[in-house]
């Protein structure tokens, strides 16, 4: 009987649906008292909190029925239980199948282990074998219930081997993607494999446990491929592979499963050339098995190095020309030059080969336009880095592909696209904005969004960049525009980067505010040279200005009471300061005041955002603010 009930919650908990529920797990639940209410001339009688992480009967008691005195002997009675518009049987003893409390419970509130209140009715019926009758239903009472699930915290460490069991060794962190863990329970973290080619031992700590005892580690399962909480197991084992440079490991914390994969190759390479004066590299993405390929714009020599920020182990020509060759790493000339363009670049380190296709056109083709004959050229957003298309779309498949050929084609899914993947899915009909991203820090992915009307950007051009350069406005999709920007004379807005298609001027206001049109008019009047967080409300037709006076740091470091202050660069175009200072948590705000303030990831930094964190040392720290249509920030140890 066991067995079948947790069965049957475990095939509940796959198939719930998650909510939007971010309740600390850890707060502290009171106790309900039983409450009695009607029903007919009967009672029904609340019972304490359900927790399912203790129940193992297919059974649960919900209340206690006291049932109403029935007219007519004739008649049986039976009962049923409605939680919200769902109806389930339940027994005169007042106990329904627990795997429908369950069910319902995670439906309507996800699987996190907290109290949830959930309001429920008791009907009778009475039945004489042919006909039934409802003769009472109860005044609505609360169900208190606990999903079952076990405490999962934000992040865990890899306390093994590799790090000599240190337990307050915070270097591997294993984490989703900082979303709520029971809605997102993958977490994952890369590793290097030994040098001696030897296996890996290891548990994993949890954050809560750093530096104490090993009660709440992740330990070996009772299968292969399974882990246990609590420590309840022994070292969990990644056994080595000979050709592995390093491993990723995945952990499933609801489903309790483990995994390694052997990684043979670094997950980027990077081309650096003549398009950037040799000073800016571009990443391209590997497969895990040696191959690497991007998009990116060339003009002149070039050449490929394995790390970003150094020039060891690069790659230069062992023979042939600009389009292909192969390469080697003793030392040779730069890769021969190429006219300005995008190219579609591909190294393969296992044959040590490369080469470079000119990008003529980036398509959509599929079903999608009607019939998979016709492509839908797209264009490159300069501003954002992506290639994109706006287009009256209908239900059905679509892929992408290089210069209206099935040579190089992407499908799969829209965060982890692949040569020859399957075809992606449009589920709708209608207007839609489809970027498509090849030459980020990413796997090849694309964003898929309905075109209300509104551009998806604004651009900011003025004075301060002699009119030459567009500053990327974000917008929230209701018709406001958002960007951080130095301004130094006077200025105006415009929808494309790339040209003056219907720019909007000033009408009325101040320096900080007015009124715009479209119709032609003066330029935004000079609001002072400064930094300013520029607001635009097109769907209103209005400006605004807020003039940043200081960007700081503030965390533990400085009792999260004093801002670090920061200092624009105008040259690069970010906030900067160079200190020994920050260690442990911190965070960047504006104007010493929390009503601006981001956290969250270095490369990608958000409203209110998670607290940053990094160990003691001297950095260089340079915040982007509207960066290429983010915020981040670039760490440098110094």
């Amino acid at each position: 009987m066991t067995k079948k009930i947790l069965s049957l919650m475990a095939f509940v908990a796959s198939v719930a649906a998650c909510t939007d529920d971010y309740k600390d797990w850890a707060d502290p639940q009171m106790v309900p008292q039983p409450v009695t209410v009607s029903f007919g001339n009967g009672s029904i009688t609340t019972v304490g909190v359900i927790d399912f992480n203790s129940i193992t009967d297919e059974r649960v008691k919900v209340c206690d029925i006291v049932a109403p005195t029935a007219s007519d002997d004739a008649y049986s009675p039976s009962y049923n239980i409605a939680l919200g518009s769902s109806v389930y049987d339940i027994s005169a003893d007042g106990t329904m199948l627990a795997s429908d409390l369950l069910g319902y419970v995670i439906e309507q509130f996800g699987q996190r282990p907290v109290q949830r209140d959930v309001e429920a009715t008791v009907s009778m019926w009475l039945s004489n074998g042919q006909t039934a009758v409802k003769t009472a239903t109860s005044a609505p009472f609360a169900i208190h219930a606990i999903p079952q699930a076990p405490v999962i915290e934000a992040a865990y460490y890899l306390t093994g081997s590799i790090n000599g069991w240190d337990n307050t060794d915070t270097t591997y962190k294993l984490t989703n993607d900082g979303s709520d863990p029971y809605e997102n329970p993958t977490y994952k973290v890369r590793i290097p494999a030994t040098e001696d080619g030897s296996n890996i031992e290891f548990k994993m700590t949890p954050e809560s446990g750093l530096g104490g005892d090993w009660s709440g580690c992740l330990a070996a399962g009772s299968e292969d491929g399974k882990f246990s909480y609590n420590n309840a197991g022994g070292n969990l084992v990644v056994v080595a592979d000979p050709d592995a440079l390093f491993y990723d490991l995945v952990f499933n914390m609801l489903d309790q499963t483990w995994s390694a994969k052997p990684v043979g190759f670094n997950e980027f390479i990077y081309e650096i050339g003549n398009e950037s004066s040799w000073s800016e590299p571009h990443p391209l993405h590997g497969n895990g098995l040696g191959q690497y390929s991007a998009v990116i714009y060339l003009n002149g020599e070039f050449k490929f190095k394995p790390n970003k920020d150094n020039w060891d182990g690069d790659w230069e020509k062992a023979s042939g020309d600009a389009t292909s060759g192969t390469l080697t790493a003793d030392g040779g000339p730069n890769m021969d030059g190429v006219d300005a363009g995008f190219y579609f670049v591909q190294v393969d380190l296992k044959e040590m080969t490369y080469k470079v296709t000119p990008v003529t056109s980036i398509s959509i083709i599929g079903s999608v336009r009607g019939a998979w004959d016709t492509d839908v050229d797209m264009t490159y957003n300069e501003i954002m880095k992506c290639w994109e298309a706006r287009e009256t779309l209908s239900a059905g498949e679509f892929k992408f592909r290089l210069n209206h050929d099935w040579a190089v084609n992407w499908g799969g899914t829209l965060d982890d696209l692949v040569q020859d993947g399957p075809n992606l899915q449009l589920a709708a009909d209608g207007a839609y904005v489809i970027r498509l991203f090849l030459s980020d820090e990413a796997p090849a992915h694309c964003t898929v969004k309905e075109d209300n009307g509104y551009p998806d950007n604004f651009y900011e051009i003025g004075n301060e960049g002699d009119w030459s350069t567009s500053h990327l406005l974000l917008g929230n999709g209701n018709g406001q525009y958002q960007g951080y920007y130095w301004l130094d004379g006077e200025f105006k807005f415009k929808p494309n980067a790339d040209n003056w298609d219907n720019d909007l001027e000033y009408v009325s206001g101040d320096a900080t505010s007015g009124s715009l049109t479209d119709g032609g008019g003066p330029n935004c009047p000079d609001p002072g040279a400064g930094f300013y967080q520029i607001n635009l409300d097109f769907a209103n037709m209005h400006y605004n200005l807020m003039k940043v006076e200081s960007v700081g740091m503030i965390g533990g470091f400085n009792g999260w009471s004093e801002d670090l202050e920061m200092t624009y660069n105008t040259a690069e175009g970010c906030w900067e300061v160079t200190t020994d200072k920050v260690s442990g948590e911190y965070k960047f705000r504006v104007n010493h005041d929390w009503a601006i303030n981001w956290g969250g990831a270095e490369n990608d930094l958000t409203q209110d955002g998670a607290n940053l964190n990094i160990e003691a040392g001297t950095y260089k720290f340079q915040l982007f603010i509207s960066y290429a249509g983010n915020n981040k920030v670039v760490i440098t140890k110094q």
